[in-house]
């Protein structure tokens, strides 16, 4: 790996970086409210699934594209793609304020033009303007999905977090794979099936009482 480029993805892609992941569970807390998801087994399936078959596989495709795209208009294109496949509101309003808070910090301090994008699509265009390599950087993005959802789970089901931490290190093969096989799926590549998740999360735009944002 270049010099001090896993560094810059580590921050990028830390629970401290400024884009506000802490406030969404990509439908989790609805899946809790009910009662899909009450134990660390029905986490870590949870999370196979969403990894496997849902946002997580066609973001990694998204930041592959985004990473490889020759012009502003086509990583625009992406984008507007990006969005047109969020299932609901609160999916939609989860990636496009990530990507945004994103865009705002990545130029403020690495000084990258970087207009505001949904959340893949932003890092793989930062990524590519500082020669991050691609395949570290949609390995660390999806464990940092991951990372973000199980800690919603930790405090929502509770789970502990010694569990949640084995929960993700059984997880770390599988972002491996799927960041390879993203990275030469291409935009004909995307698709899903983790349907529960998305109709989880349309419910979550009306249920009642809220600790998450989606």
């Amino acid at each position: 790996m270049v010099d001090g480029a896993l560094l810059t993805l580590a921050q990028w892609l830390s629970p401290g970086f400024p884009v506000g992941a802490f406030s969404y569970s990509h439908g989790l807390e609805a899946a809790h409210h009910a009662g899909d998801v009450t134990d660390a087994a029905g986490l870590e399936s949870w999370l196979t699934a969403i990894l496997s078959h849902g946002a997580g596989r066609n973001d990694a495709i998204f930041l592959a594209e985004a990473y490889r795209a020759q012009t502003a208009e086509d990583v625009e294109r992406i984008d507007a793609l990006a969005r047109a496949m969020a299932p609901s509101q609160e999916r939609l309003l989860e990636t496009r304020a990530q990507g945004q808070a994103f865009a705002d910090t990545v130029r403020a301090v690495w000084k990258v033009d970087q207009p505001p994008r949904c959340y893949p699509v932003a890092v793989g265009e930062a990524a590519a303007a500082l020669q991050l390599p691609l395949p570290d950087t949609i390995q660390l993005f999806l464990h940092s999905f991951a990372a973000n959802i199980a800690s919603a789970g930790v405090r929502l089901i509770p789970v502990g977090q010694t569990e949640g931490q084995r929960i993700l290190a059984r997880l770390a093969p599988l972002c491996v794979t799927l960041a390879r096989k993203a990275q030469d799926a291409g935009l004909d590549g995307l698709g899903g099936s983790a349907v529960l998740a998305d109709i989880r999360s349309m419910q979550h735009e009306t249920q009642y009482t809220r600790l998450y944002r989606s």
